[in-house]
């Protein structure tokens, strides 16, 4: 999880610039810096500060610790989810820790609703982004002849349909900005093949491929594309099949 999030803050740095200066260490050293904790670093060798961030997904696993990464090098979030009680439960805290984060109810698979929360991202960053992480995916574990259409639907419009419609929607308040990043949380399923994730697979690897055209086509407007594929991570949505794989072990 630590090099994970660590990467994305990383790529979330102002200039390629001062990212080459901050990874020029070794990669263990690197990445236990940027998550020392979760107070800024006394040093910083880049800086957030000023810096506006949309984190979809960001009350578990991979997507919470995003949010605290970014607003420890300084940045001001505003995240999503599906569930309202976790939303809120998790703003108290951030916000008894000092962190400037606020929050949607949204469930990014509905397009309405994620229309709804580009609204909201642009009021409280008054029409300008910065940083847009599109972290929410999920999976449905099944051999490919077993998926209905449904599920298959289902895969689809979470992983890529509702990254690309989030992508359209924040891409005038990402150049409204004058210098921002995107970062798509794609996995190692978009490289190779996995058990019982053709489809998730899939729609990985159409992210990667969207981030490719996204770094050509935007790079004109001063942003900048990236992704981060990350191999299995103790979050709630696969820890149960790290304790099935380890048990088979």
């Amino acid at each position: 999880m630590h090099e994970a999030q660590g990467v994305v803050a990383a790529l979330c740095a102002p200039s390629l610039s001062k990212l080459t200066t901050t990874t020029s260490h070794s990669r263990s050293n690197s990445i236990s810096m940027l998550h020392a904790s979760h107070a800024p670093p006394k040093h910083p060798k880049w800086s957030l500060q000023g810096m506006t961030a949309l984190v979809t997904g960001g009350t578990r696993g991979i997507g919470h610790a995003i949010v605290e990464e970014l607003v420890g090098f300084g940045a001001r979030v505003h995240t999503c989810a599906r569930n309202e009680a976790e939303l809120n439960k998790c703003l108290i805290q951030w916000n008894d820790s000092g962190f400037d984060v606020t929050g949607s109810v949204c469930d990014v698979s509905v397009p309405h609703q994620r229309e709804q929360l580009m609204e909201s991202a642009c009021s409280q960053f008054q029409g300008k982004l910065n940083i847009l992480i599109n972290n929410v995916g999920t999976n449905i574990r099944k051999p490919m002849t077993e998926l209905t259409p449904a599920e298959l639907s289902t895969l689809i419009d979470t992983n890529l349909g509702s990254t690309f419609h989030i992508c359209q929607l924040a891409y005038p308040l990402l150049k409204a900005s004058g210098l921002a990043s995107v970062v798509f949380i794609s996995s190692v399923s978009g490289f190779v093949s996995l058990k019982s994730m053709s489809v998730q697979g899939a729609t990985k690897g159409a992210i990667n491929q969207l981030t490719r055209n996204l770094a050509c086509e935007w790079a004109k407007d001063n942003i900048r594309s990236n992704a981060v594929a990350p191999w299995y991570i103790k979050t709630s949505m696969v820890e149960q099949v790290i304790i099935i794989f380890l048990f088979i072990l």
